[in-house]
């Protein structure tokens, strides 16, 4: 059985963003259509619509964590709660992890600019750090976020 991790690379490697790599490596387990995951994860790249913010694998696994253990129903508060926690304490483990939670500081370039993004793709940048993100997000996710684990 392929890790998560290396489907996850290989989703990145093959066109899909941060975000869709996550959500692609964990669909089958979560009970995700491939379709779905590429959807949702769309707009998430790039620290959600090449903004910069929160890195979109970072978004992806607060996304595996809510499917996992958050509130199935408005009335769940204690899951929504449980949900809203771990996600907090994931992206402690992120920040402490990458150095930072968000994808400019991650990166550090402006994706917004053609020159920087080109250079970077030349020197590989991306595989080097969006491929530690996703690392880590997979990693943690498999490691400290089953739900048998909890």
């Amino acid at each position: 059985m392929e890790s998560k991790e290396s489907l996850a690379i290989y989703n990145f490697e093959n066109g899909a963003n941060c975000a869709q790599s996550i959500l692609l490596a964990f669909a089958k387990e979560e009970g995700l259509s491939e379709e779905l995951c590429l959807q949702l994860g769309s707009g998430l790249g790039g620290g959600i619509g090449h903004k910069q913010h929160v890195c979109g694998a970072i978004n992806a696994g607060a996304m595996i964590i809510g499917l996992r253990f958050g509130n199935k129903n408005r009335d769940d508060i204690d899951g929504k709660q449980m949900a809203t926690d771990l996600v907090s304490e994931f992206m402690d483990k992120c920040n402490t992890d990458l150095g930072s939670a968000n994808c400019s500081k991650i990166l550090g370039i402006d994706l917004n600019n053609p020159e920087q993004v080109e250079k970077s793709k030349e020197a590989g940048l991306f595989a080097l750090a969006c491929g530690k993100a996703i690392r880590t997000v997979c990693r943690l996710l498999e490691s400290d976020y089953q739900k048998s684990s909890l």
